[in-house]
C-alpha cells in the first residue's frame, strides 16, 4: 500500500507544479482536481473550480462536446485537441484545446479523465493578424492590378498612337510625292 501512497503523491506533485493548465474530471465532467496554471488561466479561486461541473466554466453546446470526448477518452484511451472555449472569472471567454487521458482505477475501469488545455488566445491573435494582412495585400493587388490596367491602357494607346501616326506620315509622304509628280 505504501508504493500506491508514494505513486499518488507524485502524481498529484505532477499535475500541480506542471506549467501548462491541467485537471481531473469524473465521467460527468465534475471536477475533482486542478492545478494552479488552470486558476490562473481562469481567475477562479480553487474553492470556485474544485467540485463544480465543467459546465460552469463552458457552454451548454460545448458541455455536450466534452462530454463526446470523455466518452472518446474511455473508449480509445485518449483525444486530442478537441476545442474548448471556457468563461474566466472576468467573463473572457478564452479558446483553449483540450488533450485528455483515460483515467482508470487499479482494475482498468474508467474513473474519470486528465486533461490539458492549451491557452490559444496568442495562436488566435497571430491567425487575426495574418487575416488582416491578407485582407491588406488583397487590397493592395486589386490597387495594382487597376494600376497596371491604366499603364497598359495608356501604353496600348501610345503604340496605337505611334502606328496612326506613322500610318499618316507615310500617306504625308505619298501625297507630297505624288504632288512632285504631277
Amino acid at each position: 500500500m505504501r508504493e500506491l501512497d508514494k505513486a499518488r503523491a507524485l502524481a498529484d506533485s505532477l499535475i500541480k507544479n506542471a506549467p501548462d493548465p491541467i485537471f481531473v474530471s469524473d465521467l460527468e465532467g465534475k471536477i475533482l482536481q486542478a492545478n494552479d496554471a488552470v486558476y490562473e488561466l481562469l481567475g477562479f479561486r480553487p474553492d470556485e473550480v474544485l467540485e463544480q461541473s465543467l459546465s460552469r466554466f463552458i457552454s451548454a453546446e460545448e458541455t455536450r462536446e466534452f462530454l463526446a470526448a470523455l466518452k472518446e477518452v474511455i473508449e480509445r484511451g485518449t483525444t486530442r485537441n478537441a476545442r474548448l472555449n471556457p468563461r474566466s472569472a472576468s467573463g473572457e471567454v478564452i479558446p483553449t484545446t483540450l488533450n485528455a487521458s483515460a483515467l482508470r482505477d487499479s482494475d482498468g475501469k474508467a474513473i474519470g479523465a486528465i486533461g490539458i488545455l492549451r491557452d490559444m488566445r496568442a495562436y488566435e491573435k497571430i491567425l487575426q493578424d495574418l487575416q488582416e494582412s491578407k485582407s491588406e495585400l488583397q487590397e493592395k493587388i486589386l490597387d495594382l492590378e487597376k494600376f497596371e490596367e491604366v499603364v497598359v491602357g495608356r501604353e496600348l494607346k501610345m503604340i496605337a498612337l505611334e502606328k496612326e501616326i506613322e500610318n499618316l506620315g507615310r500617306e504625308l509622304e505619298k501625297v507630297r510625292g505624288q504632288s512632285k509628280w504631277t
